[in-house]
């Protein structure tokens, strides 16, 4: 089903045109009552239309030209509006996911923060025994390994741990567990 919204000058013209038809020789008023019957029910103007061609009543193209303009016009309206509620939507999501990005960082680099603060006690006493063990040999536990070897330096955030066969470690205090002199 064809339903389409008519314009106040559509309106105006089809129904001067059907005021026309009533003005028809009275041979013709049959027929005429049919098409306005037609009209007054109709819910598709394409039927309609085709009523009033089929009788040779009214040429129809003027009509069908004015709802053709007017579906013209409609669409390019809603393509108009289409592109801009696009171009608004997409705006919109990159605003947002820069926002969001933007927060994701700053709360990322807070809780980067408050670590630091919580591990920097700790650190700072792990940093001072192992100040006072340079040059010894300790042996170093992480998560993951257990490394031995002479303690060659202490910085600010890991330390230099020399093996017998001469590997060389870098060690981030954050990561060590324990450390024991041998």
């Amino acid at each position: 089903m064809i339903i389409l919204a008519l314009s106040s000058e559509a309106k105006a013209r089809l129904l001067n045109l059907l005021g026309t038809l009533q003005t028809l020789p009275t041979t013709a008023t049959s027929t005429t009552n049919n098409l306005l019957n037609t009209a007054n029910s109709s819910t598709n103007v394409t039927e309609l239309l085709n009523t009033l061609n089929t009788n040779g009543l009214v040429d129809t193209s003027l009509i069908t030209n004015l709802l053709n303009s007017t579906t013209t016009n409609v669409t390019d309206l809603l393509n108009t509006t289409t592109a801009s509620a696009t171009d608004l939507l997409n705006t919109t999501t990159a605003t947002a996911t820069g926002l969001l990005n933007t927060t994701t960082t700053a709360t990322t680099n807070l809780l980067i923060d408050l670590l630091r603060l919580r591990l920097l006690p700790s650190l700072n006493a792990l940093r001072n025994d192992l100040t006072n063990r340079l040059n010894q040999t300790v042996q170093l536990s992480t998560e993951y390994e257990t490394l031995t070897g002479v303690l060659l330096a202490v910085l600010s955030d890991y330390v230099v741990l020399v093996e017998s066969d001469g590997t060389m470690h870098f060690v981030n205090l954050s990561k060590i567990e324990t450390v024991a002199s041998l």
